[in-house]
């Protein structure tokens, strides 16, 4: 599936600490809210390999979130950690936490977005590498939504 250019701008505004990050999101029709919160996922797939790897446990996978969810209330932007897994179970391939009602598109773009955030703020290598991330993430996307 290919990637909007709009939603590769808003994750370089993200990581960039670019004030349009807010006014793309806002910019999001429901459609394209669905379609960014899946390249967000492949984004997300991109930056935490490194810290998480490719396969881990669900109890790392727990702790992961509640260090996002802990760090966002500590800087006044509280995020739902459950949502938060729920991103990362999808990205390693997991049961879903969600199985009958999903989480709400919305949340899902606030918990995408704390974990990018979260990560950027404890590695200042992903900034300066952001166009390249978003390359692969551009890469692992089109792999992921091959249909």
């Amino acid at each position: 599936m290919r990637v909007e250019p709009r939603f590769r701008d808003q994750i370089r505004c993200l990581v960039l600490k670019d004030r349009r990050a807010k006014a793309l999101d806002e910019a999001l029709s429901p459609a394209d809210r669905i379609a960014f919160n899946d390249f967000l996922a492949s984004v997300v797939a991109v930056l935490v390999a490194p810290r998480l790897g490719d396969r881990c446990g669900i109890e790392r996978l727990a702790a992961f979130s509640d260090e996002v969810a802990d760090s966002h209330r500590e800087q006044g932007r509280p995020v739902n950690e459950f949502v938060v897994e729920e991103i990362l179970r999808q990205v390693h391939g997991m049961t879903p936490l969600f199985r009958t009602t999903p989480a709400p598109p919305p949340a899902v773009s606030a918990a995408g977005a704390a974990i990018v955030r979260h990560l950027n703020n404890t590695d200042p290598g992903i900034a300066s590498d952001i166009d390249r991330i978003l390359d692969t993430a551009v890469d692992v996307h089109r792999r992921r939504t091959r249909t």
